[in-house]
């Protein structure tokens, strides 16, 4: 029996470690053979590509300084169709069951039609719209051949399906052609997803449809030594959007509901840097469209799909990084969150929690490090006087969002009082509550006030609006329906969640007008060629003063350092932001400090003090400004002025 156990066991490790030196070889040989084949394809495409003249020439976009061969992902596609052709001929079938050989031609096919649309694209230039036409059309071929993201995630309808599909492919397409604007870049983070992607089925027990993967990886490996800095080929449109349909295509085969994680969040984390780097460029662009100032050359508006130099490696570049530290660093950020991906797939009760923190720490690089660009262009569009929302559309704008935000506290106070929320409810209850609270709004002629000049009468108002709706709905609910168990309790919670959105909303305007102009002041701060003020006073002329400043943000050539203030009890307080330095007789020591070179009067002062004041300014050569704000004679009456002068 003994013999007989230790002969079963030989056997059985003896095929186990047949298996594993046979399938090793299959993978090692899949990926060194791409390897090897994109090694020797590239010289031959670069050169290729230089008889044909397709050349990338540096502009003012580009950041390269020798004219480049573009087109070399050619090499790439090539290198891949080619290898798993020899593959399924090696193996005498499929190298997976995902990947049979009706999709090893259908794929060859519809990618063979994109990289065809790079191609030209490289050789002679399309216009985005022709471009964007190709990938979507590429995208439906292979919706209408089965690639498709319902059924391997969620049951879509057709309709649904068929939108979302092409959504994902012409994305990632996209979002490595917007990445591929420095050396080794997309060919780096493609060859990243790769491993990543084929270390995700590997942890699920899925090692026999990681072929495809090993293979792309090897194409990319072999291209990356002639791409990185300094790059001697390019990939163009051509090789950055075929990546892009790899990445996102080949999870849709190998993706399946029972493996969620794996299959859906590892192939975003995979492409986190390039979707990261197109959502960006779409918020950007968008709202550069929007403001009445955004030009280019000062003749025409910018457009959505019009090149920027604001890409994420733009960034680093200028952060004084060199191609190759940049490109490092990006690399580094995406096996950060790969390496996130592959850790939920382990610990697939814990990833939600994973992406949540991956979440947290993208949101929280977007308000540290993108404010100067995204932010900045959003707020200056959220402060305009005359954006592209006229004032006419405010009032049927706040009353929406009053609508909506009654129905949202109506729900989460049903919710927090324990009351049930069914269909019965929403009919009867929600609108005896919401319509009374509507009414009372009109009433106190809520939508007549003008809230970027609001008061806090005008808030105290409105909140007292909100009660006494809330309360008429309760006197209702009491006289003419059947009193549910913490009706009391529900009103009132009602009445302060509603309240607080309610109001909120309409402190927005002015909430943007601060953030941005303290966003400005920080910008002004480090920037070179701007004027540095001191401020002598800080009372209300001084917050009059800054009113005005606030109204030109985005237009300002000078920057507020600090408050001078003669109240010594002021010194070291904060005034609307601004830190009091110190007294008038500081003032030689603060110039030389804080490297100002203007001063500004705001205060009301005898004209014999504010002389002096002047020219002890003028003698530590400092241009000095008055802000005047007051009553002069006009004729039968007086009006109003504040100027500086």
């Amino acid at each position: 029996m003994t013999v007989n156990w230790v002969t079963d066991f030989v056997d059985l490790s003896g095929h186990v470690l047949v298996r594993i030196a046979t399938d090793g070889v299959k993978y090692a040989g899949a990926f060194l053979g791409a390897l090897a084949l994109s090694l020797a394809l590239t010289p031959l495409c670069r050169e290729w590509a230089r008889r044909i003249g397709m050349v990338d020439k540096p502009d003012a976009r580009r950041i390269h300084h020798e004219p480049t061969p573009r087109g070399g992902g050619l090499a790439v596609f090539i290198t891949f169709h080619l290898v798993l052709g020899l593959l399924f001929l090696g193996i005498g079938g499929p190298v997976g069951r995902a990947f049979s050989g009706f999709w090893q031609w259908r794929f060859l096919l519809a990618s063979g039609m994109l990289v065809a649309v790079g191609l030209i694209d490289d050789k002679i230039g399309l216009r985005p719209v022709v471009k964007l036409a190709g990938q979507v059309g590429v995208a439906l071929i292979l919706y209408l051949s089965g690639i498709r993201v319902g059924g391997v995630f969620i049951a879509f309808p057709p309709w649904l399906d068929c939108l979302v599909t092409v959504f994902w492919i012409v994305g990632a397409v996209n979002a490595f052609n917007l990445i591929d604007g420095m050396d080794g870049l997309a060919t780096g983070l493609a060859l990243i997803a790769c491993v990543g992607l084929a270390g995700a089925l590997l942890f699920t027990g899925q090692s026999a449809l990681t072929l495809p993967y090993l293979v792309l990886a090897g194409a990319c490996l072999g291209f990356l030594r002639y791409n990185f800095h300094p790059a001697s080929v390019f990939l163009g449109d051509t090789g950055s959007m075929f990546l892009g349909l790899c990445v996102a295509t080949l999870p849709l085969m190998t993706g399946s509901r029972k493996e969620l994680v794996a299959s859906l969040g590892v192939p975003l984390l995979a492409m986190g840097v390039p979707i990261f780097d197109t959502l960006l460029a779409i918020w950007r662009r968008s709202v550069r469209a929007l403001l009445p100032q955004g030009v280019v050359d000062g003749v025409r508006r910018s457009r959505v799909m019009q090149p920027d130099k604001e890409h994420v490696h733009h960034r680093l570049l200028r952060e004084k990084m060199n191609q190759r530290t940049a490109a490092m660093t990006l690399y580094g950020v995406s096996l950060v969150l790969v390496a996130v991906g592959l850790v939920g797939t382990l610990l697939k009760g814990r990833a939600p929690g994973l992406f949540l923190i991956a979440f947290i720490v993208a949101v929280y690089v977007v308000a540290r490090h993108l404010q100067r660009v995204e932010l900045w262009d959003t707020g200056r569009l959220l402060s305009q006087k005359r954006g592209t929302l006229r004032q006419g559309l405010l009032v049927p704008f706040y009353m929406a969002i009053d609508a909506l935000t009654l129905c949202g506290a109506w729900l989460f106070a049903r919710w927090e009082a324990n009351l049930t929320v069914s269909r019965e409810s929403i009919l009867e209850n929600m609108p005896m509550f919401i319509v009374p609270v509507f009414v009372a709004l009109v009433i106190a002629k809520t939508y007549w006030r003008v809230w970027s000049r609001s008061q806090v009468r005008d808030f105290a108002t409105l909140g007292a609006a909100v009660m006494a709706g809330t309360l008429t709905g309760t006197g209702l609910i009491w006289l003419l329906s059947e009193l549910e168990p913490g009706l009391f309790r529900f009103a009132f919670l009602f009445g302060m969640v509603a309240v607080i959105p309610i109001a909120g909303i309409r402190l927005v305007r002015d909430s943007v007008h601060g953030v941005m102009h303290a966003m400005e002041r920080r910008l002004l701060m480090e920037k070179e060629g701007v004027s540095r003020c001191l401020v002598y006073g800080g009372g209300l002329r001084f917050r009059a003063f800054l009113r005005e400043l606030m109204e030109r943000t985005g237009m300002n050539n000078r920057v507020i350092v600090g408050i001078v203030d003669d109240d010594l009890n002021l010194k070291g307080r904060i005034i609307s932001g601004y830190v009091v330095l110190g007294p008038g007789r500081e003032l030689a020591e603060l110039v030389r400090k804080w490297k100002v070179d203007t001063l500004i009067i705001t205060c009301v002062m005898p004209q014999a003090e504010r002389e002096k004041l002047i020219a002890s300014a003028l003698a530590l050569g400092l241009r000095v400004t008055l802000w005047a704000c007051e009553e002069v004679c006009c004729g039968e009456g007086s009006v109003p002025t504040c100027a500086e002068v």
